[in-house]
């Protein structure tokens, strides 16, 4: 499987900052998975090596930067620098006998005393910059800002934050403050001769009817979505779906009055007559929101 350039190089950044906040297994399990598609990325092997736990593993990770890039000088200082480490040990080694623990050494060892401190397990040194009470160890990869794992949208680059993620949507929406009044101008007439005929209908009864008005439904409430939509000139905003959504509804509720009084006072009976207005709600106000979107 191989990765695009650009999303390579966002996840070594995001890999890199994590290591760098002392997050090493982390760091380490982020390599790993650039690896796993990108297996001949030689900054992602040197990152691994620089955050891996064994020295086994360090020297593998230095020696495959090595083998993809023969003049990485950091991979081969890195090597240099284990094999001095353990050629210095086993010299110390060979030379200095390991001393004998005495037996007061020993009970310590096993034993310690109550007055020792001990040591905590290791804790997130980072909290959610919009839940200060949750520890986290996740990072927003566009600001950096640290997130738990409730805020976190997962993206093919990383997780990203509410706010980020709403600045990035926010490109796509170019409608302008005067597309909340046209729009809704435009719904709202249309929706309320909608309402009018669908009540209307609705107090002839008939099961067949009720078919009629289903498929019917989904047609009247594009049409409304449409009419608003090239009113606007096309434009996309953020909540305009909702606005007309809204007018669809509000089309339909001053022609609901005498069929909710009906219901209220007729028992089950009345209900039936709400069956049909109910129906064309739920169906042209999803169309109609669809076409806005």
């Amino acid at each position: 499987m191989t990765m695009s350039e650009v999303r390579l190089r966002t996840l070594l950044r995001q890999a890199d900052r994590v290591a760098e906040a002392g997050k090493r297994a982390a760091a380490e399990q982020l390599y790993q998975e650039i690896l796993v598609e990108a297996p001949e990325a030689a900054a992602a092997w040197l990152g691994l090596a620089q955050v891996a736990g064994s020295e086994a593993e360090k020297r593998a990770a230095y020696e495959r930067v090595l083998a993809l890039e023969p003049d990485n000088k950091e991979a081969a200082e890195g090597l240099a620098w284990l094999e001095s480490g353990q050629m210095a040990e086993a010299v110390e080694t060979a030379v200095s006998p390991p001393p004998t623990a005495t037996e007061e050494e020993v009970k310590t060892a096993v034993f310690p005393s109550d007055d020792e401190p001990v040591v905590a397990e290791e804790t997130y040194d980072l909290v959610c910059y919009r839940h200060p009470d949750r520890e986290t160890s996740l990072r927003c990869y566009n600001c950096n800002r640290p997130i738990c794992i409730e805020c976190t949208h997962k993206t093919p680059v990383g997780y990203i934050c509410p706010v980020c993620q709403r600045e990035a949507e926010d490109i796509f929406f170019n409608a302008k403050p005067s597309d909340y009044l046209v729009a809704p101008a435009v719904a709202l007439p249309l929706s309320l001769l909608a309402g009018f005929l669908v009540v209307q209908l609705g107090g002839l009864g008939g099961f067949l009817l009720f078919f009629i008005i289903f498929a019917v439904s989904g047609a009247v409430g594009s049409f409304i979505g449409r009419l608003a939509k090239r009113a606007i000139g096309g434009r996309r905003g953020r909540y305009l779906p909702h606005t007309v959504a809204a007018m669809v509804i509000l089309g339909a509720l001053p022609f609901l009055l005498l069929p909710l009084l009906a219901a209220f006072f007729g028992g089950a009976r009345g209900l039936i007559g709400l069956l049909m207005p109910g129906i064309y709600l739920f169906v042209a106000t999803g169309a109609a929101f669809y076409q806005m979107k």
